[in-house]
């Protein structure tokens, strides 16, 4: 049936807040996915629980009925995509049946009703629900028409109707968003004779193969107290509305639903009705209508509109926001309620009548809109204006944000978040270049970020995927985290040193001198360190820090290398200089000589911090003396559970306190720099080896948080898949593997490099393989002890074009002119 309209299923342009599934038979566009990779279960347990034992899903089928109406599958490891299922039978014949399907990365949450959502970041091509239901009428594929961002489990559960019933599943699994990876054979891979080392430096693989991808109107985000006006006709359950909402989606917002009179007919079994009632609007505060751990909503009032709402009928529904702070909602010219937002609690805080505006559907619900229009309040002028019903309209999509992928882009993780952060790519760089080798994504990234620059030269610090960078530039977050700033700076270097793209970096040259620009501006000339305005690795700090100036440090001698490789030799003294200087500044004034320690902040001399100790280690402000003191301090006093605490003034205590795998990531690189290999090895298996051990948890993917017990750390709303907390996997590479590139511009591609092997050694390896792919070919070396002797084998396979050299204690030979070396060593005295 074709109604005029604008589908919030299918057309997600004005479907910013999620969707509800929509059912099909037989088709439903399985077509449009046809030609995508596939995931499909490795396990299947079927009965009447959830259980994660699962079996081999021998022949791919299977049956849920009265006696075991659930299956609980499990795909291994991450995987994102469109979920399809393709039915061979249903008893009887004749009767339709109900699915109710969940998706979740850690197994537990399968048992709670909303799984492991719902989140409202994603864009709206991805689910914002991690959970949707089905009307399923007879054999056939179907498909959802949205996709679930990233999930290790699934469950599937049959709603019985009162006289039974059975459905026969022959396949089930996702037609792939992401590219099938497998991190034992990845471009650039890892392996060891320690199994537990292997997984860990797969967590960082799996993430960004996951993470690394080929909503609100966008131009909304200054419009405040006005008339928001559209007609709906609910399919199922009821129409989704959001106004004053911020354009990162991730900050709190009005949110209004309109609920239809839920006939039995056509409301699924499992619909809640005591959340949303019949006939009714309800009107939340926040991310949604429920809580979901981390992300607090407020249900403000649930409002009977008076009579019934009929499903396939068109409805006006308009929004009065005045400056006198009132709320209205009108139903078909009816005045629902007209409220004070004064007299609400909203955690003591105003609510902002200012932002933009999108309509969707929630979990389950299907409704089509049109004639949408926002006038101003005071004097009724247009502020956008679209009829919906036109959906080749291109413009349409691009100021939703739900247009195909721009570039590729690699996101903070694949199930949640759906924005480029630019702080976090500082991992996911050098991860991708350890790994996937996928230098386009982390290019397409970088292009991304440049896209949002501003006048003052900062690029914003969370660009929301699919809106054109130009148009989310003026909203995205850019004066807060300013050391997001440092660490995006810090990735282009990355990405430069791994791929020697040299025409890309030309190319942005002038953008990365603008933003370096910005950087010598925060040098103050009194103290002659970086006064940023707030920062990310030191929320707390209210004056300068030792890991924002020590960064900045970090950060002036890379961009010293870039320039030296496109002939600034200007730009490479001036960096050079203000390195220098601030290291001066930051021995005189952040060194704390009685605590063996850079100080925290200039005003917080009696606290120390990991981010602190790491980038004042891999920036080279630290002498050898004092990034052994500082690590003796951090083994001290930092310790918490599997890892370590930001800082000393993290309590232990708080339920609250979490690890964090990106922090205790600059250290364990930091830790390898200095030659703690002891200390690094330590964290490597307690922080990291607490992601691959539990099969519960375990997604094959590093994590976001993780609580000090070795738990997942925020709960349901963890990501599981997140490329900053991957650092082991290039790490394990660097260190022990101990290939890594040669210093300066000329170890830009490899084409200089090192192996040293002295790190995998001391972390009691007897063989180690370690390969990237640089712009002339792969770059690989395997070493290993022979039985129990003190020979090792060495067999290094380069790009003949490249050089080497082989370095072990004292022990080094320079390896050129071939493409494969192979040679002994005795490392006896030396282990």
């Amino acid at each position: 049936m074709k109604m005029p309209g604008l589908y919030c299923n299918l057309w997600a342009a004005v479907c910013l807040a999620g969707y509800g599934a929509v059912a099909a038979a037989t088709g439903n566009r399985a077509s449009d996915t046809a030609s995508r990779p596939e995931f499909l279960p490795r396990g299947i347990s079927v009965g009447d629980v959830l259980s994660s034992k699962t079996s081999p899903l021998l022949g791919g089928g299977f049956t849920l009925n009265s006696t075991a109406p659930l299956a609980t599958l499990d795909y291994g490891t991450e995987v994102a995509g469109i979920p399809f299922f393709s039915v061979s039978a249903i008893e009887p014949a004749e009767q339709s049946v109900q699915i109710e399907v969940r998706y979740s990365e850690p197994f537990s949450p399968l048992a709670h009703p909303f799984s492991d959502g719902p989140y409202i970041f994603p864009v709206s091509l991805a689910n914002g629900f991690r959970v949707e239901t089905f009307n399923v009428s007879g054999s056939g594929s179907f498909a959802s028409p949205l996709v679930q961002g990233g999930q290790r489990w699934q469950s599937i559960r049959l709603l019985l109707p009162e006289e039974g019933g059975s459905v026969t599943f022959d396949r089930v699994g996702f037609q792939g968003t992401v590219d099938p990876y497998d991190v034992n054979d990845m471009p650039a891979t890892f392996q060891s004779d320690d199994e537990e080392l292997n997984a860990i430096w797969g967590l960082g693989a799996a993430a960004a193969a996951t993470a690394c991808k080929p909503a609100v109107w966008a131009h909304g985000y200054s419009f405040a107290n006005y008339i928001m006006e559209f007609d709906a006709m609910i399919e199922r359950g009821g129409v989704w509305w959001t106004v004053a909402m911020p354009l990162g989606g991730y900050l709190k917002y009005l949110q209004l639903r309109l609920v239809g009179e839920l006939p039995e007919a056509t409301t699924f079994a499992n619909f809640n009705r005591t959340l949303a009632p019949p006939n009714s609007v309800l009107l939340s505060y926040g991310f949604d209508f429920v809580n979901q751990t981390t992300l607090d909503s407020i249900l403000l009032g649930t409002f009977p509109v008076g009579g019934p709402v009929a499903e396939t009928s068109w409805h006006n529904i308009k929004t009065v926001m005045s400056p006198s702070g009132h709320l209205a909602v009108s139903l078909n010219g009816q005045e629902v309620f007209n409220i004070s937002m004064a007299d609400y609690y909203t955690e003591g805080n105003a609510v902002s009548f200012t932002g933009s505006f999108g309509v969707g559907a929630w979990q389950d619900e299907a409704a089509y809109v049109r004639n949408l229009s926002v006038t101003d309040t005071a004097n009724g002028t247009t502020l956008y204006a679209h009829p919906l019903t036109t959906p080749d309209d291109d413009k349409l999509l691009v100021d939703f944000g739900t247009q195909a992928n721009l570039a590729s882009v690699c996101l903070d993780g694949p199930k949640r978040d759906r924005l480029v952060w630019l702080g976090d790519f500082y991992h996911t760089a050098r991860v991708v270049g350890a790994s996937t080798a996928r230098s386009d994504l982390a290019r397409g990234t970088l292009e991304t970020m440049l896209g949002t620059q501003n006048a003052a030269g900062v690029l914003a610090i969370d660009t929301p995927m699919g809106y054109e960078p130009a148009t989310s530039a003026p909203v995205g977050s850019s004066d807060i985290l300013e050391d997001y700033q440092l660490l995006g700076a810090s990735s282009m270097y990355s990405y430069v040193r791994h791929s020697d793209d040299m025409d890309f970096l030309k190319e942005s040259w002038p953008q990365w001198q603008k933003l370096l620009g910005w950087l010598g501006s925060r040098i103050n000339a009194t103290d002659g360190l970086v006064h940023l305005g707030s920062e990310f690795l030191a929320l707390s700090a209210t004056a300068p820090t030792s890991s924002g100036s020590c960064l900045a440090v970090q950060v002036l001698r890379e961009f010293g290398e870039l320039a030296e490789a496109v002939g600034d030799d200007s730009a490479a003294s001036n960096y050079a200089a203000l390195a220098a200087g601030m290291t001066k500044a930051i021995q005189e004034t952040l060194w704390d000589d009685d605590l063996g320690v850079f100080s925290l902040a200039v005003n917080d001399r009696g606290n120390f911090s990991v981010p602190g100790i790491a980038f004042c280690i891999t920036s080279g402000v630290a002498t050898d003396d004092q990034a052994n003191r500082s690590i003796a301090a951090l083994r001290a006093q930092l310790p918490l559970g599997v890892g370590y605490k930001d800082d000393t003034k993290v309590d232990p205590e708080d339920p609250e306190t979490k690890l964090s795998p990106n922090t205790n990531g600059f250290l364990l690189d930091a830790l390898f720099r200095a030659g703690a290999y002891s200390t690094g090895h330590d964290l490597l298996r307690s922080l990291w080896g607490a992601m691959v051990n539990d099969p519960e948890t375990s997604s094959g993917a590093s994590w976001e948080y993780v609580l000090p017990d070795g738990r997942p750390g925020l709960d349901r709303f963890t990501s599981l898949a997140h490329p900053w907390g991957g650092a082991p996997t290039y790490v394990l590479t660097e260190w022990a593997a101990g290939l890594r590139r040669g210093a300066g511009s000329e170890g830009f591609g490899y084409r200089n490099w090192t192996v040293d092997p002295q790190a995998g050694l001391a972390m009691g390896l007897k063989r180690a393989e370690g390969r990237v792919q640089t712009p002339s070919g792969p770059l690989s070396v395997q070493w290993e002890m022979v039985g129990e002797t003190s020979e090792m084998r060495v067999v290094v396979e380069a790009p003949a074009n490249t050089t080497g050299v082989f370095t072990y204690g004292a022990d080094s030979r320079e390896l050129s002119g071939k493409d494969q070396y192979e040679f002994s060593v005795m490392v006896d005295d030396k282990r």
